[in-house]
Formats: C-alpha cells, structure tokens, sequence
C-alpha cells in the first residue's frame, strides 16, 4: 500500500500519460490491487482496468456455495454487483477534470451471464474493474495522485470490504447471495426436468412477467400487475432436490400459439419465454421461467445481407431468374431475411423457433382466401410458413411457438392454444379444436434442407483500413456506446439489433473477440473447411474449459459470455462473409 503512495506522489503534477509506470500489482492488508490497462488520456474510452485478488479462505463465503457451476456462476454475478452497489454507496465519483476520477463496472442486466469480471482460481477469487484515474488543472492534462490516493485507499477499500467479506454482511445480504445460488440450483433441476419430459418452457406459478417499459428489463413496480397462473389443464409439478415442489405451467414440444387481444399479456409472456434461456437475478419476476437453451427468435429483417442460405424450402426461385437453393442478398427483404433466420437458425442447432406477428412479414407467414382468388399459385415464388409448420415439427422435430392475434391460420396447426386475457393465462386448445376443427394436414411437405454451409479460412480479417488518414489498424474490434447492439469489427459494421436474445452490450463485445478466435483457428485449419455449427460448437466448448480469458480480449474484465446462436447469427450477419464452395 505504501508502494502505491509513494509511486502516486512521484507523477503528481506530471502529464497525465505517465500514470503508465503504476502497472502493477499493490499490497493492502486484506487485498491485492493491481493495474492491467492503463487509458491514454483523462475521461477516455475505454478507461483502466484495474483487478482486485482475495484469497477465498478470508471471505468466508461458505464452501458450499462452490459446489457446482451454476453456484460460482451465482456467486461471480452477485459478487459484481455487489461491487457496484459498494461504488454507488462509497465513491464521490469524477473526483477529476473532465469526468475523470472514478470507479465503474462493465453494463449488468437483469441476467446472470458467465462474465470476465470475476474469476475464481488459485483459492483466490479475481473482480476485475474498471477505473478513472483523476486529471487536475486547466484542461485536467496533469495528474492528480491526491484525489488518486483517496479514491484507492479509502473508497475503494470500503468498497471492497462490503464486497467480499462474508462475516461483514447484514443478514438481509446474506439472504440475496443465498437467494443467487437458489436461483441456479432450482432452475438447474427445472431444465434437467424439461429435456426428461419432452417440454420446451416452464413459466412458474407466482413470476412477474411485465416490465417497466420496452427498453427498461426491470419489473414493473406497479401494484396492478397481476402473477402468472398456470391453467389446470397445463399445470405441472416439478419435485425438487431439498423436498420442495415447485407448480407452474409446462409448454410441450410442437407447435403453441399464444393468441388474444391487445395489451392483454401475448407479447409480455413471448418475453419471458425468449429470455427464459437465461437465468434472472432475484427479484426480477421471471427467476423461474425457465426456456430449453436451443431458443431463438425469429423475425422479419429488412435489408440485412444473407449469404448462400437454402430458402427454398419457403421461397421458390425468384422471377428474375435468381436461385433460392444457395441465395444470397446485401438488401434482403422482410420474406427473404425472414426465410433465411429460420435456415440459419436451424443451421445453428436450434430446434426450437419463437415468433411474434407484430415482427414478421406477413406474407411470410400466410396468404389468405381472397389473395389466392387474385394471384395464381405460380405467380407467387413465396411458400408461408402456414403451409409447412407442420412438416417442421413432424419431420424436423422444430418446435414453434406463435403470437398470434390477426393470423388465425396458425391455430388451425397448433398442439397447444393459449388465450392471454387481462394476463390471464388460459389453454383454449379443446376450444379451437372444437371450432376449427382437427389439426390441418399439410399438403406441401418441406424436402430437407439447411445442409449447413462451410467457412472459407479467409473469414474475419480484423484489420481496419482508414483511407482518410491512410493508415491501417491491424486489429478493430469496438462496440458502440450509443448502439449497443452493433460491432466494429475490421472493415465490418455488423448490426445485431434484430437478434433479440442479446442480453447486453459485453457480450457484443466478446462476440467480436469470439470471431478473432475462429479466424486464428480458422487459419491453421487448412484445407479442412468445417460448418458453422461445427466452428461455433467447437469454441463454445474452448470457453466453456477455459473461460472468457482464452479470447485475449484487449480489456480483461469487459466481456460477457454469449449464446452460441447468437454467435452464429453475428457470423450470418457479415457483409464480408465468405462460404467455402466445393
């Protein structure tokens, strides 16, 4: 600790680039702080990156919360937002010039993701964050070691010891970790009970479904809301490990719509289910909705680019003579791009497709009595997805799920109906089946497809060329503070904003070191062009044995993990994207 005082007074007054001689690593009596980036001006983007180092036998946090996985996991992500309650509660905050001179983590969510934040190892647990160093006088272009020093040694030393250190906890702090490894532990044994019995959902008796607003995750506060209950007809049990039981709703493989009238809960409850492939923090509302991990929504997405997809299981070849069979498109439209979601989707490993109407293209989904009276069949290259949903589950094994409130074609096809009244949940399928009589057989069968296409070894180039200025960088990976859901990535803009399953911006971000991995073993491959499916199955099994850390990632400590779909979905998403043609 004195080290650091010493080394902070020594570059007082000095231009601010010189705190790069404090790289390294500190003693405090119950901690180790060390530098691992150092930012090249005051108030710049990205800031330091800073670790703290605690030996776990001095938190005393209980051995037993480290039994499994999905335990850690709890522990990893309680621990960091722990850590960012103690900056909210103990730290003055831009103590600095120019918004310089504070503490800060990477964007949290309403989920718990495996992140590079916290790591434990070594019978020590690593918090990796990020931090200001203060700038002084006019301009803030000198450092200030003064504030620099109370920032270390007093706020970030109460800041730390609300954090880690178990016996100092209020009891009511206790109860949340508890309620962390809870979470994990219950929704590991829903999802082990949903593959045993051929389910793809489970929403629990009691969760919370609507939110604040459609850009704020949090729950709606409002005392109106009304908790989910399962209709009788649906309801199941699932028995725990410590004797309990937990009821709620089980949604069975095949095809479900979820119908009803506006602003009555259609499009809250598709929500729940979309993120359901994620585990909640403790009082979200939506801890035990819990989604089989294959998941992935679909939607209509004008003007993306696609890239030798087979959509000619739902578009036939086109009138200007272009191939549907290996189709390719940079301005795609809401059919095209909708097709090719559902091939790369499938493509991918997913065998379970969410849509809402209000997102597709509705010439994608249905044509209806009166156009067929106007338009002849050979006349329109579009096959709706009305005419083969069947075959995808039948002969695929794709299960669906459909919000549906103007199509009520997609009723006639479904297993499962469930009406959403005032957020009442009821199962209306004896109702339908009564009225619209048995499920419609299909007379289009949907040949096979989604031969999953081949990477090229030259993909992902990260280098950028800046041909203002001339120069090129051999490495851009950058996500973007004001579009959360796009990448730089080389000479590449890829746009996510469609990929709803994205639950924050790091892990945009690790999805972009995601792609400079595979292009590093993309390279030594040589000529053994391997699938998609086979390059995301392959990395995702990399991080999960060696964590995070294996993408050397520019800033340790700001990546979160993402779904190997999404990942996929990114890759489809490259206009420079190159398939391997034999």
């Amino acid at each position: 600790m004195q080290q650091l005082h010493d080394l902070l007074a020594s570059i007082d007054g000095q231009p601010f680039h010189n705190i790069q001689k404090l790289r390294g690593s500190y003693r405090f009596p119950r901690f180790e702080l060390s530098f691992i980036k150092m930012q090249g001006s005051p108030g710049a983007n990205p800031a330091s990156i800073a670790s703290i180092k605690l030996a776990l036998q001095d938190s005393k946090i209980p051995e037993e919360f480290f039994k499994t996985m999905g335990c850690k996991l709890a522990v990893a992500d309680f621990l960091i937002r722990r850590f960012r309650h103690g900056i909210n509660k103990f730290a003055q905050q831009n103590r600095g010039k120019d918004g310089s001179g504070s503490f800060s983590t990477i964007a949290l969510s309403q989920k718990m993701l495996i992140r590079d934040s916290v790591l434990f190892g070594d019978e020590a647990v690593y918090l990796r964050f990020i931090t200001s160093l203060p700038a002084k006088r006019q301009g803030g272009g000198v450092f200030d070691a003064e504030q620099a020093w109370i920032m270390f040694s007093q706020e970030l030393t109460a800041i730390v010891d609300a954090t880690f250190f178990y016996q100092h906890y209020e009891e009511k702090t206790r109860t949340l970790l508890q309620q962390f490894v809870n979470v994990q532990k219950t929704r590991a044994e829903i999802l082990q009970f949903i593959r045993q019995h051929d389910l793809i959902a489970f929403i629990a008796n009691g969760v919370k479904l609507p939110r604040q607003s459609g850009v704020d995750d949090r729950p709606a506060m409002d005392e109106s809301v009304k908790t989910f209950q399962s209709p009788a007809s649906l309801q199941i049990k699932i028995p725990l490990a410590d004797g309990r039981d937990i009821i709620g709703m089980g949604i069975k493989e095949g095809i479900t719509c979820i119908t009803g009238g506006g602003y009555h809960g259609k499009s809250t409850l598709m929500q729940a289910i979309l993120t359901g492939v994620y585990a909640h923090i403790p009082g979200d509302g939506r801890e035990y909705v819990v989604t089989r991990e294959d998941a992935f929504f679909i939607r209509a997405e004008e003007g993306r680019n696609i890239r030798n997809v087979d959509i000619s299981p739902f578009i036939g070849d086109l009138p200007n003579g272009l191939k549907t069979a290996c189709f390719s498109s940079d301005n795609a439209s809401g059919s095209t791009s909708q097709a090719a979601n559902i091939v790369e989707a499938i493509e991918s490993g997913s065998r379970l497709l969410l849509f809402d109407e209000d997102t597709c293209a509705t010439n994608f989904l249905v044509r209806d009595e009166l156009i067929k009276k106007i338009l002849d069949g050979a006349q329109e290259p579009i096959k709706p997805l009305y005419s083969t949903v069947r075959s995808l589950w039948e002969k695929h094994h794709v299960s669906m799920i459909f919000v549906v409130s103007g199509l009520g074609y997609f009723l006639q096809k479904a297993d499962t109906c469930l009406l959403m009244d005032n957020y009442r949940c009821e199962d209306i399928t004896a109702k339908v089946r009564d009225r619209l009589g048995p499920i419609a057989a299909e007379n289009i069968p949907i040949h096979d497809f989604a031969i999953s296409r081949r990477l090229a070894t030259d993909n992902f180039d990260p280098a950028y060329v800046n041909q203002r200025l001339n120069k090129t960088l051999p490495k851009r990976i950058k996500d973007l503070r004001n579009a959360p859901r796009q990448l730089e990535y080389g000479m590449d803009l890829i746009n996510l904003e469609a990929v709803a399953q994205i639950a924050e911006a790091p892990q945009v971000l690790a999805i972009g070191y995601c792609l400079l991995a595979l292009r590093t073993q993309l390279k030594q491959s040589g000529d053994r062009p391997e699938t998609i499916r086979f390059w995301i199955n392959w990395l995702e099994n990399k991080i999960n044995k060696h964590g995070l850390d294996c993408l050397q990632p520019d800033y340790p400590g700001t990546l979160s993990m993402p779904r190997k779909y999404e990942l996929a979905a990114a890759i489809n998403r490259i206009r420079s994207l190159r398939i391997f043609q034999e």
